[in-house]
């Protein structure tokens, strides 16, 4: 039995960002630098790219992932869930005789996670098989006491704002939510629940800067940024930390 199957998910047709999924962003395509991270996270395993598009699985092959299929039209919709993609990776899997512990779901938009993080994570999961799966989290950016339901006015925060002015924000907890960065879940589990969480799922806190979701062409600003200004470094992503 293998340790892990990752997932990159990595369907065409983008609406906000044409091709974002195989746009350059710096030395690689968005996808690569999940393949790569996955290649350098020293699990045993296998990567393969979850596309529905003949060019995609090309790029996806030519850094280092296996394509064993393009995704059926059903599941390459605006519609079609995260969870059915892994399920029908799994499926297929299963049906070449292949067993893994975990399942590993890596999204494109999310390329800033670095290789270590997912060996971590799997190292967390080794050492809690209480838990069902791990899923990064970042920490959420205003505090949920600073927003409130649309509406004319700002009743809910106004009466948090004076609250605050007692207790000071930097006492307020940490408040975190998912990042897209990962979702590793074990195999048996997954295939049970259906579902990448549950009560026994545990968060993985990232940087804010591996954090970044690109869905906008602004994300796609900040995250060229990034890499300009060397916040992020591609080597620690693909792997080769010094």
């Amino acid at each position: 039995m293998d340790d892990i199957l990752w997932l990159v998910a990595a369907r065409a047709g983008s609406k906000g960002i044409p091709n974002k999924n195989i746009r350059k962003l710096g030395s690689y395509p968005l996808l690569a630098y999940r393949i790569k991270a996955a290649q350098h996270a020293s699990v045993c395993g296998k990567i393969w790219c979850s596309t529905d598009s003949q060019q995609y699985a090309l790029i996806a092959k030519e850094y280092g992932a296996e394509v064993p299929f393009i995704r059926p039209a059903h599941l390459a919709g605006d519609n079609a869930s995260s969870v059915d993609v892994a399920l029908h990776a799994m499926e297929i899997a299963e049906n070449q005789g292949l067993k893994f512990k975990y399942i590993g779901l890596l999204e494109p938009t999310s390329p800033f996670v670095h290789a270590s993080n997912l060996l971590q994570a799997v190292e967390t999961l080794e050492m809690h098989p209480e838990d069902d799966g791990i899923i990064a989290v970042k920490e959420v950016m205003p505090h949920r006491s600073l927003m409130q339901d649309d509406g004319p006015y700002l009743s809910d925060i106004s009466r948090n704002i004076r609250e605050m002015a007692l207790v000071g924000r930097q006492h307020f907890p940490r408040q975190i939510t998912p990042s897209g960065g990962f979702y590793i879940v074990r195999w048996d589990r997954f295939l049970l629940n259906k579902s990448f969480y549950s009560e026994k799922t545990r968060g993985y806190l990232l940087e804010p800067s591996q954090g970044l979701e690109i869905d906008e062409i602004s994300d796609w600003i900040l995250a060229e940024y990034y890499l300009e200004k060397k916040i992020i470094q591609i080597e620690k992503i693909i792997g080769n930390e010094r």
